[in-house]
């Protein structure tokens, strides 16, 4: 996920957990490119076992992937979400970005329409 400074700062003042920019290898054509970030967005969480598929192959012996698809109504495992990240990947689910309640609100006062968001039950 990319950001460009202002937002990352805007965000980062509110106090937010786990928002980290890294420079991007981006070029570009104009004179004056606007300063894109990369968002270091580390994995904590997991999806709760009782949203994943029964008999499902035990993860890859080599990259850890699991072989299954994101369930159509994902449940977060209360007990193993930080409390002090406010935007962080799913360990069993890497391609999901979560984020918290004050992580919505920061970003839809300072980047409106920039994401849209999905609540998640906790168990």
């Amino acid at each position: 996920m990319l950001a460009s400074r202002e937002i990352l700062e805007a965000l980062q003042g509110e106090g937010l957990g786990g928002i980290l920019g890294c420079r991007t290898e981006l070029r570009f054509r104009h004179k004056n490119p606007p300063e894109w970030l990369e968002l270091q967005i580390e994995p904590h969480g997991l999806l709760h076992p009782d949203c994943l598929p029964q008999g499902r192959p035990p993860p890859c012996p080599k990259c850890g992937r699991d072989g299954f698809s994101l369930p159509a109504e994902p449940i977060l495992d209360a007990a193993s979400l930080s409390q002090q990240l406010d935007l962080f990947r799913l360990a069993n689910f890497p391609t999901v970005l979560i984020g918290t309640e004050r992580f919505k609100e920061a970003v839809e006062r300072h980047a409106p329409r920039c994401l849209s968001f999905r609540e998640l039950p906790l168990r």
